[in-house]
């Protein structure tokens, strides 16, 4: 389900609906205008805010009710989240089936979860003021904790499930500390996918391997202090974003390259699919770009990062020594 709302918060961003809930009402909100008086209401009050006043003046009840329900369908995904885990995590607790461990790490997703609700709005926040557009700062934030919940839910996940690799093998602990590296560029790669969203630097050049036919482009250091260029500089944001997604691909291509040194089926299938994970996400990177930002390439593209960081965090937890394998004593 996070994996899903992580989809559907890039398609609300490429959509531009993000803005077109102006308040945060955690519970009264889950019930969305049901007839003409109420929508006329919501768009009257969505009409005092600059998107309306500054980007969409000419926009129609009509041209209204679709961007709302798709910043609608975002929020409710994000409560039905909350339930879908608080009801059965409530339900163990009474009857006693987990430990007191366990009980630490599930709060502590139940809290990341409240925040990034949190954060979700301080964001929204941010395009309500004077400029009708969110943070770009605040996006990445709230787009990089979706991904450190996930990311935890999953390790939690495999951890319960016990998966590892079947035998023991002086190359694994090599092999995950490069999949910790992996990981790190893939962040990287995040955070920048973040700045690039939003900026909508990917509007700004088309063309690869060349940026309009130039390998540095100009204009690509033009702001001052110079570590503004990472974070508001669209033509800074873009290179260094192609230029992380090279080096996550050859970094997984050399832990690829270790699979032929180890015996184990499950640590292999693992590799082999964070390669092919890999080169798909790269190759949607560059669809992205040929095709303008097309939203169905743009949302695969963010959805495979996802993808790939799964696979990633996976075969890590295969690398574990067996004798970790308690949930006593990883998770």
């Amino acid at each position: 389900m996070i994996y899903v709302i992580i989809a559907i918060g890039g398609y609300t961003r490429l959509t531009n609906s993000g803005l077109s809930i102006v308040t945060w009402q955690p519970v009264s909100g889950i019930i969305p205008p049901l007839t003409e008086d109420q929508w006329q209401a919501e768009f009257d009050i969505y009409k005092q805010f600059p998107e309306f006043q500054i980007v969409n003046p000419d926009l129609t009840l009509v041209g209204f009710k679709q961007i709302f329900w798709i910043e609608y369908v975002h929020r409710l995904a994000g409560r039905l989240v909350a339930l879908v885990f608080l009801l059965p995590f409530l339900y163990f607790l009474f009857r006693g089936y987990l430990t007191r461990r366990i009980i630490v790490r599930l709060a502590a997703v139940f809290v990341l979860g409240g925040v990034q609700g949190l954060l979700g709005w301080y964001m929204v926040k941010s395009g309500l003021i004077n400029n009708p557009s969110v943070s770009q700062y605040r996006l990445t934030a709230h787009l990089s904790l979706a991904v450190i919940l996930y990311s935890y839910v999953l390790w939690l996940s495999v951890s319960l499930f016990g998966f590892h690799a079947l035998e023991k093998h002086p190359s694994l602990p090599s092999i995950r500390r490069l999949a910790v590296v992996c990981i790190g560029l893939v962040a990287l790669m995040q955070l920048s996918g973040g700045f690039m969203a939003g900026t909508h630097a990917g509007f700004v050049i088309n063309t690869f391997p060349d940026m309009n036919g130039k390998w540095v482009p100009d204009l690509l250091f033009s702001l001052s202090p110079l570590w503004r260029n990472l974070f508001e500089n669209v033509i800074t944001i873009q290179f260094f974003h192609r230029w992380m997604a090279v080096a996550t691909v050859l970094a997984i291509a050399v832990l690829w390259l270790q699979r032929f040194r180890i015996k184990s089926k499950s640590v292999r299938l693992g590799i082999d699919t964070a390669f092919l994970a890999a080169l798909m996400q790269f190759s949607l990177g560059v669809s992205t770009l040929l095709s303008q930002v097309e939203i169905s390439i743009a949302i695969a593209h963010q959805s495979g990062f996802v993808l790939l960081l799964s696979v990633l965090i996976i075969l890590i937890r295969a690398t574990l020594p067996t004798n970790l394998h308690s949930s006593n004593s990883v998770i």
